[in-house]
């Protein structure tokens, strides 16, 4: 069976949180330093570092999640149950590779590959027992 499936990619704006913290942290800076208030420059430069981190953080954790939500309920919709994927989405030679996945279809165990076509289109391709 092969069928074609939309995988959206994951929507950043969560990092919209962490990039209102940083700009906080800047003003609290400059206001701490135009004023001469130490504790609120200082308090500036932890958020600062505190918002950065929460944006790497976020970033790195939350596309992985999302990623992994949406190919498991592309999945789902294309009539399987409880899919399981293994292998990496590391971009190699300038594409994602395969991702191969095993679930119950009609109450047997399948097992195939999710492969990239273009943008968020992926194929479902089972593999023969």
């Amino acid at each position: 069976m092969s069928e074609v499936v939309t995988i959206a990619p994951w929507n950043p704006w969560p990092l919209v949180f962490p990039g209102i913290v940083l700009v906080v942290a800047v003003m609290a800076s400059f206001v701490g330093g135009h004023y001469r208030s130490k504790t609120m420059r200082e308090s500036g430069y932890a958020l600062f570092v505190v918002g950065g981190l929460a944006a790497a953080w976020m970033t790195w954790s939350m596309s992985g999640l999302w990623d992994a939500s949406a190919r498991e309920e592309a999945l789902v919709a294309a009539g399987y149950e409880s899919p399981t994927f293994s292998g990496t989405t590391d971009v190699v030679g300038g594409e994602l590779p395969p991702m191969a996945w095993q679930a119950i279809r009609d109450g047997e165990r399948v097992r195939g590959v999710l492969h990239p076509l273009d943008g968020d289109r992926w194929e479902i391709r089972e593999l023969p027992e």
